[in-house]
């Protein structure tokens, strides 16, 4: 592999003009881990082509919060792939200065991935990380230098993003109150999967498959006949195991990556009671993101999220494990037993630190049953949560900011 000094030695005999992209890397004194990446990566003629490109580099110090033995392995021949699609997250089809970047709300890069982009405390933010040097200018685009290191979502596999059509086709008949279309629809699907190859499905799980498919299509209700096949669909498109021998011990429940998934989330204010507060939630660096203000006055005083799951989800599963970042207040987890309205659910308080990321797991057995915000008797069992809710309703009046990174189903040995 060619050292920096060397690289830098070629390139500059190359050209006296104003450097490329890869020149800049190299003499910056910044960027030499990036330099190695995109010398392994195989990406270095690419960078220092006609272009033009907007490269947000990672700085040395962005690649040394990685841990270091997930880089030795992006440097190493298996890991090349995985390194290229990485990198190429971090650069973009054309030059875009600070001013241009300043009026986008994201952008598309060459790995066919989205960077949000936002402006906070006169910095400029590209998804999780804050432009440290802006507007270096090369001869064939410029580099932004920024302080982490962005990691694009995974690739949606072709099984995945089949059946995801399936159900973008059977959502719109069940909601327009024909659960027998969007049945036929999901096991038309399915039947496609069992009986052909190419999907990456061993045999075992072809078998518990088959079985699976053969008990759904004998539910005589044709709205839960819908929701077994829905539940085989989550389980195939998250690669859990089918049928009884499956023994994951987690279950994800939501992939913020994905704006769909962010779009699932409705909001619900106090204003249903004359109250004030406010509530609005996007997607944020691949996290849902919730933010408002709380008021207390007509007697108001809560703002919350809420969606729908799938029938029995998370059957065989005893928590709800969420990774958050909060703003110091007090806020709720909630599950509910309806996907809609109405004011039955069940609770569990957790404490914030303000800016810091934490992990909270939520027993479901252990859950405080409300109704419109009064503790009553009964406990709900995991096999009819049907949807999940966050609250702020800690009788507090002012903003509030919680971002969510993943909300899991977890077996017990995983609390």
């Amino acid at each position: 592999m060619i050292s920096p000094i060397a690289l830098s030695f070629v390139l500059s005999a190359a050209t006296l003009a104003q450097p490329s992209i890869p020149e800049l890397a190299v003499q910056s004194g910044r960027l030499d881990t990036l330099v190695t990446a995109v010398q392994t990566a195989d990406l270095l003629e690419t960078l220092a082509g006609e272009g033009p490109f907007t490269v947000f580099a990672p700085s040395d110090e962005a690649f040394a919060r990685i841990d270091q033995n997930t880089l030795t392995t992006l440097l190493q021949e298996p890991g090349h792939e995985t390194l290229r699609r990485i990198l190429a997250h971090h650069v973009v089809a054309g030059e875009f200065d600070a001013a241009d970047l300043v009026g986008r709300d994201s952008i598309e890069t060459l790995a066919g991935t989205t960077l949000t982009l936002e402006v906070a405390r006169d910095r400029l933010l590209v998804g999780d990380s804050v432009v440290e040097s802006a507007d270096i200018d090369a001869s064939n685009g410029v580099v932004h230098i920024i302080d982490r290191v962005l990691l694009p979502p995974a690739p949606i596999s072709p099984l995945k993003a089949f059946l995801d059509r399936a159900v973008e086709r059977g959502v719109p008949l069940f909601n327009d109150g024909s659960p027998e279309g969007c049945a036929a629809v999901y096991a038309t699907a399915l039947e496609a999967v069992v009986s052909s190859d190419g999907w990456g499905i061993e045999d075992q799980q072809r078998r518990n498959l088959l079985g699976t498919l053969k008990e759904t299509a004998s539910i005589n209700d044709p709205g839960e006949r819908a929701w077994g096949y829905r539940r085989i669909i989550d389980s195939l498109g998250s690669n859990m195991p089918m049928g009884p021998s499956a023994t994951s011990d987690t279950k994800s429940l939501f992939d913020f990556s994905d704006p769909r998934e962010v779009n699932r989330w409705g909001v619900v204010v106090d204003g249903v009671m004359g109250g004030l507060s406010t509530g609005f939630v996007r997607q944020q660096g691949g996290n849902l993101s919730f933010t408002g203000e709380t008021s207390l006055r007509n007697n108001g005083g809560f703002s919350s999220i809420r969606a729908g799951l799938p029938g029995g989800v998370l059957s065989g599963y005893d928590a709800v494990r969420i990774r958050v970042k909060g703003d110091g207040r007090t806020w709720i987890l909630g599950v509910r037993s309806q996907s809609g309205m109405g004011g039955d659910s069940y609770w569990t308080r957790f404490e914030t630190r303000k800016g810091e990321w934490m992990t909270v797991t939520a027993p479901i057995s252990e859950m405080e049953h409300h109704f419109f915000g009064e503790r009553i008797p009964g406990r709900i069992s995991p096999r009819n949560i049907r949807g999940i809710e966050f609250y702020i309703y800690d009788k507090k009046s002012g903003p509030f900011d919680l971002e969510v990174e993943s909300i899991e189903g977890v077996r017990g040995q995983s609390l």
